[in-house]
């Protein structure tokens, strides 16, 4: 984006090509510096917000999925959320029409790699995979 907000500046005001060179060699590190600082400011605020909580244990069956932590605990329906993804080691459970959340599964939380599979089912009656 900065890339490309420096090129058109540079074509409005007919700027030299040294001058589009030196935008970009300043533009693209900055850019890239502040997107960084962004997300780690984002992380650093997210993990205020639950660090409270502690250590969580979440069961999931066919009605939905309860979370139990140190010193709080919620359960969530499955129509809370409309589809959910999954990564190496995580179920990413996405928000519907109701709610704009996301919910992370985390996998090294499973017993066994038979309790994924078991999880995997579960989701898959209940949410529509991405």
């Amino acid at each position: 984006m900065a890339a490309i907000a420096v090129s058109v500046f540079s074509v409005v005001r007919d700027e030299p090509p040294v001058v589009w060179i030196i935008s970009l060699v300043l533009a693209v590190p900055v850019a890239f510096w502040g997107t960084v600082r962004g997300l780690r400011t984002m992380a650093r605020r997210m993990f205020s917000v639950v660090e409270p909580y502690g250590q969580c244990r979440t069961v999931a069956d066919d009605r939905g999925a309860v979370t139990t932590g140190e010193r709080a605990s919620f359960s969530m329906d499955w129509t809370v959320f409309r589809e959910y993804l999954e990564t190496p080691g995580l179920f990413v459970l996405l928000g519907g029409d109701r709610a704009s959340g996301v919910a992370l599964l985390a996998k090294r939380g499973a017993q066994d790699p038979a309790d994924v599979d078991r999880l995997r089912a579960i989701l898959d009656r209940n949410l529509k995979r991405r």
